[in-house]
């Protein structure tokens, strides 16, 4: 009797130790406490009431909780944490917005934003203004023939010449009468000169596209100066300034005060 009594005591010692040793872990796991979530849902409009789509709405501070409204203005962001948070919205063209929200777990917080639209300041972009256009748009596309003598703005500032015979004493085949100090100097093209045969052979002078008849060259400042063009014999005049007085030779100057263009010598 009691070797039968030792063998179910044995019996049921190894249940209870089996049972308990499936039990322990599983109560140990139920000790692990989840932390409680709730959701938040919206909708986003404009200040006219009209609703918006493509709007950026997330948790300030929480990356990986982000979504965005559909074409009705609808968002719904889900599994987030219980308590006090904070949302933002964005969207191109609409001042950003955020709204503070207490999420409770287990139900859906209603957040909605209303977004006022705004101007927004695009990065700078490099716009290079077309050179054959404006003012000096016949300049530069002359210029580009390779016909003749030009000097730019560039070349004024470079050289900072005290008057515009200094200037176009430079150029190949121009040639400069040197008068006295402060006078002003007359021009004269070589080629033309040998060609002619005609020592007093007047160079044409232009101002801004027009005729400057009697005028000369050092009436006007460099300072004023845009650019400068020079021809120096009747075929390389282009058809412009082309006429049956500009034999020997043109200058043509474009000057960057447009009053100047009005002064006579």
């Amino acid at each position: 009797m009691t070797h039968w009594g030792e063998l179910v005591s044995r019996s049921f010692l190894a249940t209870s130790l089996a049972v308990a040793f499936v039990v322990w872990p599983l109560a140990g796991a139920a000790q692990t406490p989840i932390a409680p979530t709730g959701a938040i849902t919206g909708i986003v409009r404009d200040s006219a009431g009209l609703r918006l789509g493509q709007v950026a709405i997330g948790i300030v501070g929480d990356p990986g909780q982000r979504a965005a409204s559909n074409d009705s203005g609808t968002y719904h962001i889900a599994a987030i944490s219980a308590g006090a948070t904070r949302l933002f919205a964005r969207r191109v063209g609409y001042a950003p917005e955020t709204l503070s929200v207490v999420v409770i777990a287990g139900e859906l917080t209603r957040a909605d934003f209303a977004m006022r639209a705004s101007a927004q300041i695009l990065p700078e972009a490099l716009v290079e203004a077309d050179p054959t256009r404006g003012k000096m748009g016949a300049f530069n596309r002359r210029k580009s023939r390779g016909v003749g003598a030009f000097v730019t703005r560039a070349d004024i500032e470079k050289r900072q010449p005290g008057s515009i015979s200094e200037l176009l004493r430079y150029l190949p085949g121009v040639g400069v009468t040197q008068k006295m100090a402060g006078e002003p100097q007359p021009i004269h093209m070589e080629r033309s000169v040998r060609s002619s045969m005609q020592a007093s052979c007047v160079v044409q002078i232009y101002v801004d596209g027009h005729p400057y008849p009697n005028g000369n060259v050092d009436d006007f400042n460099p300072g004023h100066i845009e650019g400068v063009e020079v021809y120096r014999s009747a075929s390389e005049i282009p058809a412009d300034f082309r006429t049956r007085d500009a034999t020997c030779g043109l200058i043509a100057l474009w000057t960057r005060d447009p009053d100047a263009a009005r002064r006579k010598p």
